[in-house]
Formats: structure tokens, sequence, C-alpha cells
């Protein structure tokens, strides 16, 4: 390997553990709900904008990082992991299939989270639309911030050459 392949591995590395840390601390950022269950995770529209700006092979690998730390630390649990990991495949797919498109990161949030909940209902053997309709609020605001944020994350990574 040559040497500037190494310094860009080693950049890549160190990239993948900042955009990770800051997934994970965007996890545990909660906003607060008048509905029991409909708290939202400030993760999903940065977790969109990640998927878009680095490639579904990046954004999958970073995200599993995240969960494996976050169950070590004990703030997520299996179920919780099993939510995020059907909410990054999906999220990431429809990011992937329609890159640098704002439909793509408004719809992909909201999709993500259907299919989560979907999975969800089908696990806890729960109704569905209970899970859905308190998930709303989230889809919305996901689908904003998103399709608002996703050009300022992709040029700052590109910006700081952390996209490699």
């Amino acid at each position: 390997m040559k040497k500037e392949e190494r310094k860009n591995t080693a950049k890549r590395v160190a990239a993948d553990g900042v955009l990770m840390a800051v997934l994970i601390i965007l996890g545990m950022i909660k906003l607060p709900s008048f509905f029991p269950g409909a708290e939202f995770q400030m993760s999903a529209p940065y977790a969109v904008c990640l998927a878009a700006a680095v490639g579904f092979r990046r954004y999958l690998t970073i995200g599993i990082c995240s969960s494996i730390i976050q169950l070590l630390l004990g703030t997520h649990t299996i179920w919780n992991v099993a939510v995020a990991m059907v909410f990054r495949i999906t999220a990431g797919i429809i990011v992937t299939a329609f890159p640098r498109s704002r439909a793509a990161l408004a719809a992909a949030g909201p999709a993500g989270t259907a299919a989560a909940r979907i999975v969800l209902a089908f696990i806890l053997r729960v109704p569905l639309f209970p899970l859905l309709a308190a998930a709303v609020p989230g889809m919305i605001f996901t689908a904003v911030c998103a399709a608002a944020g996703g050009s300022v994350v992709y040029k700052t990574l590109k910006r700081e050459e952390l996209s490699l």
C-alpha cells in the first residue's frame, strides 16, 4: 500500500469515527411529545443526510458500529437496534436509488420510520396504526430537516474531504 493510500485510509477511519460519534449523540437526544411513544430521535434526519453524502455501504457500516456502541453503553436495547437497522436499510436504499434528490431525502426518513414501525408492530404483536400515528410528527420533522439539510451535510463532508 502506498503512503498516500495509507493516509487516505487513516483519514477515512478517523472521519467515520467522528460521523459515528455524532450519530450516537444525536440518537441519545430525543425531542419529547405530548403523546406517549411519539418522542423523536434527532438522529433520523442526520442519518438520511449521511446516507446521501457517504454512500449506502459506508453509512450502513457507521450505523452498525454506532448500534454496537449503544448496546455496549446500555443506551439501546436489541429492539432499538432492530428498529434502527430497518430504518437505516430502508432509508439508505431510497437515497441510493435516487442520489442527490431532495424528494428522496424527504421521503427516505418517513419511509424508514414507517418500515421500522411495521416491523416493531409485528415483533411486539401490537396494532400498527397507533405506532404509525405516534410517529407522524417525527416523520414530518425528518422529511423537512433531511430535505433542507442534505446539501449542507454533503457540502460540509466534501469540503472537509471526509467523504473520500
